[in-house]
Formats: C-alpha cells, sequence, structure tokens
C-alpha cells in the first residue's frame, strides 16, 4: 500500500514539474446546452467563415497594410476585415489586386474620430457573429513633419496622436474581450525604429521621441496641448512619440493582460520603407533622394513588398505567437525569395521592449561612407538640439518638465527609454479621465 503511494505521488510530483501538461485544457469549457438562436448564429457563423482565422487591420488601402493583406489573402486561411477611412478607394484598390472578396470586408473607420471608432467596433461585432477575433494589427498611420503647427481630431486632440496611438488604444480595449476566446490571438502594433533612442534612425536623429513626464497627458492633451510631453508643437517629433506609446503600450499589455487572457501582444519595425505614401508630407526633394539614401548609402532600404511579408509574418508564423517581443529581423525575408524565406531565409529576432538590444537595423551593414556621413549628422543634429532646447517653452508656464531616463521592462529584458514608468503612462492617458472610456 505504501508503495503504491509513493509511486502515485511521483507521478504527481512529475506532472506538476511539466509546464505544459494540461495546456491543452486551458480554453476548455463545460458543455453549454445551445438555444435555438444560438445554434443558428453558429451555423451562420462557420457558414461565413468556415475555418479560417479572423483578422481585423486598419489601413490596408495603400503601402505596408496593403502587401499584409495580399500575403495573408493568398494563404487562403485568414478572413481580412480592413478598417479604412476611404472605403471607395479601398474598393478599388481591392479589385485592382485582386483581392478574394468572399474572404475580404470593408469596413469604414476613421481613427480621426473615436464616434468612428466605437462606430466600427459595434459593427465589427455584428457582423462577426459568434467568430472570435484571431489577430488585430494596429497599422494605420500618419507622418506630418513639415506641419508648422498642430492639427486637431474631432475630439481636440492632437491629430498624430490620436490617428496612431489613441484611436488604436480605445480599438484595443473595445476588442480585447472578445480575442480572449480564441485559440491563438494577437494584437500587433507597427512601431517605429525612430521612437527607439537605442538605434541610429531613432537616437541619432532629431527631433528625439522623448515623452518626459508625460505633463501633456496628465494636463489632459486637449487643445492647445499638442505634445505628451508638454512642450511646444513639433510634427516629426509628434510621430515618433506616438510609435513610442503604440510600443510602451505593447509593453504594458503584455505585462497586465498575457497572463490571464492568452492574448499575446506584439509590436513590430518592419523596416524603413523608403517608397510609401507615409513620407507624402515630405518635400519632394526628399522623397526623390531619401530611397537613393537608403540603398546606396545605408543599405537599410527596405521596398513595401518586403515590408508587408515581414508584418504578414509577424501575425502568421507560429514563431511569433510570443508575446511582449519587439520583432526585427537578421536578413530576410528579401523580395524574390516568396514564401520560401519564412522558413529558410528569415531568421527572426525579438528584442524585448521598445527595441532593446537587437534592432531592424541589426541587419544593416554601415558603409565607412555612411559611417562618416553620420558623424557629420550626429554633430549638427547634437548642436541643433542643444539650440532648440534653449528656446524651447512648454505650453504650461506653471511647471518646466524635467527630462528623465527609468528602466522600462517587460518580461524578456530592459529597455532604456527617456520615458517615465509604465504605470505612470497608463494613470496619465486620456481614458483614464473618461475622455475615451470604452461603455
Amino acid at each position: 500500500m505504501i508503495r503504491e503511494l509513493v509511486l502515485l505521488f511521483a507521478v504527481v510530483i512529475n506532472i506538476r514539474n511539466s509546464a505544459d501538461a494540461f495546456k491543452f485544457m486551458s480554453n476548455w469549457q463545460p458543455p453549454k446546452i445551445l438555444t435555438d438562436e444560438q445554434r443558428f448564429e453558429i451555423a451562420k457563423t462557420e457558414e461565413r467563415f468556415g475555418d479560417k482565422k479572423l483578422v481585423v487591420i486598419t489601413g490596408c488601402s495603400s503601402g505596408l497594410g496593403r502587401q499584409t493583406v495580399k500575403n495573408l489573402l493568398a494563404t487562403n486561411k485568414y478572413h481580412v476585415v480592413g478598417a479604412v477611412r476611404d472605403v471607395d478607394k479601398m474598393e478599388a484598390v481591392a479589385e485592382l489586386d485582386g483581392f478574394n472578396i468572399d474572404n475580404f470586408h470593408i469596413m469604414e473607420c476613421e481613427l480621426n474620430s473615436f464616434d468612428s471608432v466605437h462606430k466600427f467596433c459595434d459593427e465589427l461585432m455584428e457582423y462577426k457573429l459568434a467568430k472570435p477575433i484571431d489577430r488585430l494589427i494596429c497599422n494605420a498611420g500618419v507622418y506630418q513633419p513639415s506641419l508648422p503647427y498642430a492639427k486637431w481630431s474631432v475630439d481636440g486632440h492632437e491629430q498624430t496622436m490620436q490617428i496612431n496611438f489613441l484611436s488604436h488604444f480605445l480599438m484595443i480595449s473595445r476588442l480585447i474581450e472578445d480575442m480572449t476566446t480564441a485559440p491563438d490571438p494577437r494584437v500587433v502594433m507597427v512601431g517605429s525604429v525612430t521612437g527607439n533612442d537605442n538605434t541610429v534612425g531613432g537616437g541619432g536623429v532629431y527631433p528625439i521621441a522623448d515623452l518626459k513626464n508625460l505633463d501633456g497627458f496628465k494636463a489632459g492633451f486637449q487643445n492647445p496641448i499638442a505634445m505628451a510631453d508638454g512642450y511646444g508643437f513639433i510634427g516629426a517629433k509628434a510621430y515618433k512619440d506616438s510609435k513610442l506609446c503604440l510600443m510602451m503600450t505593447s509593453n504594458f499589455l503584455h505585462s497586465k493582460y498575457h497572463r490571464n487572457t492568452g492574448i499575446s501582444f506584439s509590436s513590430i519595425y518592419p523596416g524603413c520603407i523608403a517608397e510609401t505614401p507615409l513620407f507624402r508630407e515630405k518635400r519632394a526633394w526628399f522623397r526623390k533622394y531619401f530611397p537613393v539614401f537608403m540603398k546606396y548609402i545605408t543599405g537599410g532600404y527596405v521596398g513595401v513588398e518586403e515590408a508587408g511579408q515581414r508584418l504578414f509574418q509577424v501575425a502568421h508564423d507560429p514563431r511569433c505567437a510570443k508575446s511582449g517581443v519587439y520583432w526585427s529581423w537578421n536578413g530576410g525575408p528579401r523580395e524574390g525569395r516568396g514564401a520560401a524565406a519564412l522558413e529558410k531565409g528569415g531568421q527572426i529576432s525579438g528584442g524585448g521592449g521598445a527595441g532593446g538590444g537587437k534592432v531592424a537595423c541589426c541587419c544593416i551593414q554601415y558603409s565607412p561612407l555612411f559611417r562618416l556621413f553620420y558623424s557629420i549628422l550626429f554633430f549638427t543634429a547634437t548642436f541643433n538640439r542643444l539650440g532648440l532646447y534653449l528656446r524651447e517653452r512648454p505650453i504650461r508656464q506653471s511647471q518646466q518638465p524635467r527630462t528623465v531616463r527609468r528602466s522600462f521592462q517587460n518580461s524578456n529584458r530592459n529597455h532604456r527609454s527617456r520615458v517615465a514608468t509604465s504605470q505612470d503612462f497608463h494613470e496619465s492617458l486620456p481614458y483614464t479621465q473618461g475622455h475615451w472610456r470604452s461603455e
């Protein structure tokens, strides 16, 4: 009898030591008695979606999003909902690119308005029936570096920050509960190397992303407060700050919700897409020579098709199901290698936080000419930065915000960035003051 108890105890210990022993039961639920209405909804859901996964992606009528949808639909494993501002344009693009309309649905979503985001989420919940959302890709963004003054959203917030960050955060807050029922849910946020000051693109090109003490957010971030740090408006910095906010949000949601919900939260920098509508606000000479500079001097040029493969890979590849990661590449996928690049050449590396050690620029081999150019650029930017900081004054004159450097951590590694802690960041957002709380 004692021997049998010892053997039973040993088996129990072995099972407890096996982390994945009962992982298959994580989403298990007892059988439910379905009503006729529920059975009808399930049957209608299967008829509409079949066994395909449901993907929601913002900003897919051009550039990166357009190429990502192409790759998703090419697998015939996804039903994609495109959230776009211009439905007519998206319909034209879908016809031009030959999208399978049976697996692609267009819905209007103007990220410049919180009401529009709420309306989109309501309509999406009706459209998807009983199907859970498997992927949410926050891709849409605007870049307005040449603006001399801030533009304001319908809700009175600075336009770049609302479109790139605030509206996406609102969308996530509305859809996250539904995603918990999916078998492998992922939220992917398109970040930028410009939001990470550990990189050449982020730390060596002025202005640098810097949220300081988040005084702008703490003050409500309403007109006339145009910047998250409370300082005067700079168009390029507004974009970089918004991308930094997205990457920080990915880390925050991972640490707070991943373990309880099973949702994977990650961010990605797909590379510097030198020829993209994102740069339509830049001057003509920049749009002409920047791709040449990236191709022949830095070697960091990434075509829009390749970038689309990268974003698709993070949404599709089983190796990218890890949460709390900033995804980057060591080499491919490269254009012309096709689907084989996903398995052979496209070695993925994930750095913790908003960049961390291995970043998207790690595949670039810098030439001596570029090193010389960058040295000149660095010293020029340093002197310009010093002069601007001396002239710069915050909108709220009552208190001069201080630049702080604290360590923002996630489960993988530390990320040095001139930002406040994640808790300060979360509590300072406008939604905590009732501006855009989900009802």
